[in-house]
């Protein structure tokens, strides 16, 4: 009953994780191309009555992960080599989120605040490109957390079957 239990945690896991990574290639190819292209005007679309609530997708989501991890770390934390990969999980996470809560919310606040009827700002064009361009490093840790909840279910399953 216990190994189904974690099967099934791992499985949820991977699942938010696995939307997680669609939900960061969504934004960025589609919403941060969209309030990135002319700043200050595009930044209309991170304001007003009509803005996209990013932060209802992502911070539910975070949360559920986060509990998640803490769930099948302590769920596996007899099998070794995945409870390994959950402290690598673990890291990736907090070097994914320390720079989100250090750098990318205050930056998004800005252009968020930042009044759409300006001229162009080349200087907001500057910030803004490299914000997505460092989002889409944020990507590629999500999908590095991604491979490796596939390969701790792995682990697990083969531990599983050498423990029977």
């Amino acid at each position: 009953m216990r190994n189904k239990l974690i099967y099934a945690a791992l499985i949820c896991l991977i699942t938010m994780i696995g939307l997680e990574l669609g939900g960061a290639i969504y934004e960025g190819v589609v919403v941060a191309s969209q309030w990135s292209a002319h700043p200050p005007a595009s930044f209309a679309i991170l304001q007003g009555s009509y803005a996209l609530p990013v932060e209802h997708f992502w911070i539910p989501l975070h949360m559920i992960v986060q509990v998640l991890t803490i769930l099948v770390l302590i769920l596996c934390w007899k099998y070794y080599r995945v409870r390994n990969l959950v402290f690598v999980i673990i890291g990736l996470y907090l070097l994914l989120r320390i720079p989100t809560f250090l750098y990318f919310i205050p930056e998004l606040a800005v252009f968020s605040t930042t009044e759409p009827v300006a001229a162009f700002s080349k200087e907001l064009k500057e910030r803004a490109d490299m914000w997505v361009n460092l989002s889409m490093i944020r990507t590629m840790i999500i999908a590095s957390v991604y491979v490796l909840g596939w390969i701790a279910l792995s682990q697990f399953k083969q531990q599983e079957i050498r423990n029977n």
